[in-house]
């Protein structure tokens, strides 16, 4: 079962303020299903990048060629991560 509550609280709680409020560069959306897509937006850039919450974080990344790498990458691994959490029983 996916909590939704839980996955948005892991993946503000893994990424911080600093990645989600102050870093202007990066705008992050959110669908609101039991199995995600994470929209990425990047500040000068007209494409998009999406990640399936459920998916592999290295999909995300590996045609991804720019300075962004990394970033996409934290925040693809978070997204995942968030998502294990959100379908773990905790009990």
């Amino acid at each position: 079962m996916f909590d939704k509550e839980r996955f948005h609280n892991a993946l503000a709680l893994s990424l911080g303020y600093e990645r989600i409020v102050k870093d202007k560069r990066i705008t992050i959306q959110v669908d609101d299903s039991d199995d995600p897509w994470v929209t990425l937006k990047f500040q000068g850039r007209p494409e998009v990048i999406r990640i399936k919450a459920s998916g592999d974080a290295d999909a995300a990344v590996a045609a991804e060629t720019s300075e962004l790498r990394n970033d996409i990458k934290v925040i693809a691994d978070a997204v995942h991560q968030a998502y294990i959490q959100a379908t773990t029983n905790p009990f």
